[in-house]
């Protein structure tokens, strides 16, 4: 018996992104990353956008971490205090605890298929700071 295989390929879904907590119509940036990399850098993809919701078109399968923020002040990066503390609205991928500052990679992780898949980010607002326009 012979068994003929055409060419596996994997197929590239996308990343449907529901954003909570957004107060603002400050610009939100997004920051893909493989789940197993020690650090937030270097990033697999990196996009902007606006609203409560965001897509990332063809994402291939495997193992993820996302993170998200506004950047309140326009310059570009998420800014933190010397500890590590975000003090932007910011949020993550699986949607972690951050008592300890910005989380590792693998503490926001996400399994991504070949099929879309729907996350729901929540946004943290900076302590102590009013969220302005």
């Amino acid at each position: 018996m012979v068994l003929l295989l055409g060419p596996l390929s994997a197929q590239a879904g996308d990343l449907l992104i529901r954003v909570e907590g957004n107060q603002s119509t400050a610009p939100l940036y997004l920051g893909l990353v493989n789940a197993d990399q020690k650090s937030w850098e270097p990033l697999l993809r990196e996009q902007q956008g606006n609203g409560k919701q965001l897509i990332v078109k063809d994402v291939p399968p495997g193992r993820f971490s996302l993170q998200l923020y506004q950047d309140s002040n326009g310059n570009g990066r998420l800014d933190l205090s010397p500890r590590g503390i975000p003090l932007e609205p910011v949020g993550f991928s699986a949607n972690p605890t951050l008592l300890k500052g910005k989380p590792a990679p693998k503490n926001a992780q996400f399994e991504h298929g070949e099929d879309d898949t729907l996350l729901d980010i929540r946004l943290h607002q900076p302590r102590g700071k009013v969220q302005k326009d």
